[in-house]
């Protein structure tokens, strides 16, 4: 590494938000969120708050940094439901963008660029960080 914390080979920018999660916390449970659904996970608080997406589709979960690309506001700000009827799209609850709920890439709306994927895996049931 060069020491530049922004190069691209230290890695995404949520890794080094001093509140993300280590790899191997515990999430919750798969059973825990609807199916389809979403859950808002936040670790810290305030201005140092960080704010993580739990996307679930049958006994897959994604992650994604709750973080719209287009202003960088939460997709949960103004609250009510963040996943389109059919489940397939994330929409942000600020001006309704709306991204693929599987890989988090830019569906309709201003944002011209997708969500941060976080990792995370399921073990027996449990939703662990990657």
């Amino acid at each position: 590494m060069n020491g530049n914390p922004f190069a691209p080979e230290a890695g995404p920018a949520w890794r080094r938000h001093p509140q993300a999660p280590a790899p191997g916390t515990a999430l919750g449970r798969v059973d825990e969120i609807e199916d389809p659904g979403v859950r808002v996970l936040s670790f810290g608080s305030g201005r140092r708050v960080f704010s993580m997406l739990l996307v679930r589709h049958g006994d897959a979960v994604r992650a994604f940094l709750d973080a719209c690309p287009h202003n960088w506001l939460p997709l949960s700000w103004r609250g009510g439901s963040l996943l389109s009827e059919d489940g397939a799209r994330l929409v942000c609850s600020n001006h309704f963008a709306e991204f693929d709920a599987d890989d988090g890439r830019p569906v309709s709306g201003p944002a011209d660029c997708g969500l941060d994927a976080i990792p995370v895996r399921v073990e027996n049931g449990a939703i662990v960080m990657g």
